[in-house]
């Protein structure tokens, strides 16, 4: 990414291992001088580029909860600094200072004026001034951020350092009283639970640290704790069940509004189901023990990636529409489109993950795909399910067969399944693919491969029209539409019909394109059953050609894979006729040559019958050209004025040899008598 900066960016390596020696826990941000990444973009921003740049330079460049307790190492730094030399950086707060931010004048004057306790250690900001302070063990300060006049980042926040740059171009710098330094963090004045109480005063609340409250029904605070779970008549241990539920999904880091998702859906197929009420009550009380056990932490109410995410429902004129017409965006030219939903199904050893292994490695690497043409090469995520040792060998023949080191690629296997049909688990991959994409220095997906549907589906029912649904929108929503990239998926087919892929007709509705793959032998078809915006494209063939692999197992035994190897029916058709037009054309042979050849014939044989009568052996039976040519002027079969053209074409086409003075007959001349 550092490529697009310009030669004026500031390089910010040392402010951050100044803060770091201070015994500050920092991360990168990212930097007013970059073009920021596509994934934040389209993920973050829903697209809207000036956004996208005002916020870029506040926002992570990974996840960074992990920083909360445990500083980076130096390791981390280093490597942070190499890439990122140019990055802004975060402070994490919580941990051994919370800040004050003043996002305003009134704010700054307030604070300034004795609103709060004194600081000798700020920062001036774009709009206002960070008030540092130290955190005290026994009154744990939570983040608290609501677009408020005045901010407090505690546990769980951080704050953007000095040393960087505001997207406006406002460079954060200290501002200390005399005498006071970075390295004196320690020594800073605690804030109070006065100040506190003087900051929610003059933003105009009484409880700024009140937990967050979610699309949920409910309000976590106004649940008292439920009873322990005896004397359940009928729920055997429903609500025992539904903690341990929420505890898990806390754990897991999810929002309380998904928590209550997966609880809704749980509670739904329980006999009778608990009360609406009584299942509130449960989630409410295990998330209170949660930030009771844990000061300083926080629970969401909405998971970060569904509010960047949530669709707006608007309507644009047909104008509008059809002024912003563009032409397919074809990943694979003819075969697959980018920002598509792609199928590949067939029988089980059908080769279906040989050809998606074939495709997956020319994105990749930008090599065309048996003469079709990449026309995006990109990363290209495989979240397998099963066959992980025999993947790596189709994959190491593959890169043997096409001589490419598929070591510098970006090309990523996953190292477990996923179950997509369930939203909080194709979140999960969505954010590691994304954190592969920070890693890698912005090399966004151009192909996402899940083989097959069956692995990576879940625990659901793939023949449910509705779990169904639930799989194909989880895909289009974290995967297709926020990397704008071609999923392209692999399936099995249908038991009773080979000819469609398995499961609900849902799927097929959903798709953009789809190819059935039918083995044959060694030969393998793929035929398009679906193109819904382009024509459908011919059908290919291949066949499997074997690869030694540059091992043996333990017996000294070669170990082979396969590859795959594009044959053209129509061209091999047409090659064959050729060739046999071509053989046909050089056996064809006019009366008056079919003539001169019986009559070399009957004269071989007519010596042969001689020297066996004299005890002599035929094989030594030869005849003189000039004893042919006469044979044939007495026979009528040529005259003399054509005799020497018509035997001279016989010896040019190879149907006669001549030793001299003696003509023999070829094997081509013996296929013509045979035919005779």
């Amino acid at each position: 990414m550092d490529d697009t900066l310009p030669d004026t960016a500031p390089n910010t390596s040392t402010e951050a291992w100044r803060l770091n020696e201070a015994g500050l826990s920092i991360f990168p941000l990212g930097s007013p001088h970059e073009i920021p990444p596509r994934w934040f973009v389209d993920g973050r921003c829903d697209g809207n580029q000036e956004k996208a740049k005002t916020d870029w330079p506040k926002s992570p460049r990974f996840r960074w909860k992990q920083y909360q307790d445990n500083a980076p190492s130096d390791a981390d730094i280093e490597q942070w600094t190499t890439q990122w030399p140019h990055s802004n950086w975060a402070i994490v707060t919580g941990s051994k200072i919370v800040v004050v931010d003043a996002d305003s004048r009134e704010a700054v004057k307030f604070i300034e004026n004795g609103g709060i306790t004194r600081t000798p250690l700020r920062v001036t900001t774009s709009k206002g001034k960070h008030y540092y302070f130290q955190t005290k063990p026994d009154y744990p300060i939570r983040n608290s951020v609501r677009k408020s006049k005045i901010d407090i980042r505690g546990a769980g926040g951080y704050v953007v350092a000095p040393g960087s740059t505001h997207a406006d171009g406002t460079l954060y710098q200290w501002e200390t009283d005399e005498g006071i330094d970075l390295d004196d963090v320690l020594d800073l004045p605690v804030l109070s639970p006065d100040d506190v109480a003087a900051i929610n005063g003059f933003n105009g609340s009484p409880d700024e640290n009140e937990p967050a409250v979610g699309n949920l029904g409910f309000i976590a605070s106004q649940y008292a704790v439920p009873h322990d779970g005896e004397n359940l008549a009928e729920g055997e241990g429903r609500n025992n069940a539904a903690a341990s539920m929420a505890g898990q999904l806390i754990r897991q880091g999810c929002s309380l509004q998904e928590i209550k998702g997966v609880l809704d859906q749980w509670n739904a197929g329980n006999n009778p189901p608990l009360p609406d009420n009584e299942l509130n009550t449960t989630i409410a009380s295990i998330a209170r023990t949660h930030l009771n056990n844990n000061p300083g932490s926080e629970l969401p109410a909405v998971p970060e990636a569904i509010t960047a995410l949530a669709p707006q429902f608007e309507f644009s004129h047909i104008n509008e529409l059809m002024a912003g017409v563009k032409p397919i965006s074809w990943l694979v030219k003819g075969f697959f489109e980018m920002d598509s939903l792609a199928l590949m199904f067939g029988a089980p050893g059908c080769g279906k993950s040989f050809v998606a292994i074939d495709i997956a490695c020319c994105v990749a690497t930008g090599q065309s795909w048996h003469g079709k043409q990449v026309k995006l090469p990109g990363s290209v995520f495989y979240i397998a399910g099963e066959g992980f040792n025999g993947l790596s060998r189709r994959l190491l023949a593959w890169q043997q067969t096409n001589g490419y080191n598929l070591r510098n690629v970006p090309l990523y296997v996953s190292k477990c399944s996923a179950s997509l049909s369930d939203g909080i688990n194709a979140r999960m991959v969505s954010e590691s693919i994304e954190q592969q994409i920070i890693n890698s220095g912005g090399i966004a997906p151009s192909l996402i491969i899940i083989d097959t549907l069956a692995r990576n589906f879940g625990t659901g029912d793939e023949n449910a029209t509705k779990e169904m649904n639930i799989f194909v929108n989880n895909i289009d929503q974290h995967l297709r539409q926020k990397f704008q990239c071609c999923v392209l998926i692999v399936h099995h087919t249908g038991v009773g019909n080979t000819q469609r892929a398995r499961g609900s007709g849902a799927l097929k509705g959903a798709l953009d394109a789809e190819y059935a793959v039918v083995k044959d032998d060694d030969e393998i078809k793929l035929t398009p059953k679906k193109m819904k915006d382009a024509d459908e494209p011919p059908a290919m063939n291949f066949h499997f050609e074997s690869v030694n692999l540059p091992f043996t197992d333990e017996d000294g035994e070669q170990q082979v894979s396969c590859v795959l190897k594009y044959f053209d029916l129509e061209a091999i058709g047409r090659l064959k006729a050729a060739e046999a037009g071509k053989k046909q054309s050089e056996i064809n042979l006019g009366d008056k040559q079919r003539d001169i050849i019986r009559m070399l014939q009957r004269l071989i044989d007519d010596a042969r019958a001689v020297l066996a009568n004299s005890g002599r052996d035929p094989e030594f039976a030869r005849i003189e050209v000039k004893g042919l040519r006469q044979g044939c002027l007495d026979a009528k079969v040529v005259t003399i004025k054509n005799w020497s053209r018509t035997f001279n074409a016989l010896v040019e086409r190879d149907f006669l040899k001549i030793e001299p003075p003696f003509v023999s007959i070829t094997e081509k001349t013996n296929e013509v008598l045979s035919d005779d």
